[in-house]
């Protein structure tokens, strides 16, 4: 399962590379005119880092669950099944945000961009909570499993991206500020005391 898991993650990144397009500027162009032609594209390598790094952040933590876990069962792999279908949306609304964030229409266009990554922490958040009650899926010793420092921390950026889904009606910069400092806080998280992972 962990594979089939890794291959969505793959294919997500290679989708949200392909949004990422040259400029449609004629053959004769000065290096101005392509430089700032570039520089106009500024909101799809905003929206393309920021995806990026969210899904390699998803990916790590999904990889540092599975590092702990022993086993699984269908109830387990269906909820990996939310995860990944909650997952594969983000090339879409990494679309609408690029396309949207410079215009009237960025607060929908951030709001469901933070409102997907909710979506996506609270999926963990399940799997974490099923996974390790009564120790159901826990490797032998699981003594050494952060469970309750990992349920917390899933449970804090699951709130904090439903707040800055909220944020982003107002304010929608801070909301995607808001996103980026809760993937350097969950890049953080470790799942187990002794493991590097």
């Amino acid at each position: 399962m962990e594979t089939f898991s890794d291959g969505v993650f793959a294919i997500d990144i290679t989708l949200l590379t392909f949004q990422l397009k040259a400029p449609g500027l004629k053959a004769a162009t000065s290096n101005h005119t392509l430089a700032l032609a570039l520089f106009q594209q500024w909101p799809d390598y905003i929206a393309y880092f920021i995806s990026f790094a969210t899904i390699f952040i998803i990916w790590l933590n999904h990889h540092r669950m599975y590092n702990v876990i022993q086993r699984s069962d269908v109830r387990f792999m269906f909820y990996n099944g939310l995860l990944l279908l909650l997952v594969s949306i983000i090339p879409f609304t990494t679309s609408l945000l690029a396309d949207y964030i410079d215009t009237p229409a960025n607060q929908l266009s951030s709001g469901l961009y933070m409102l997907l990554f909710a979506g996506i922490s609270w999926a963990l958040f399940i799997m974490w909570n099923y996974a390790t009650d009564n120790y159901r899926l826990l490797k032998r010793p699981a003594a050494d499993v952060r469970i309750q420092n990992v349920r917390s921390s899933l449970l804090i950026s699951t709130i904090t991206y439903t707040i800055a889904a909220g944020v982003a009606v107002l304010v929608p910069f801070l909301s995607i500020l808001m996103g980026l400092a809760i993937v350097f806080y969950l890049s953080r998280l470790k799942y187990h005391r002794a493991k590097v992972v």
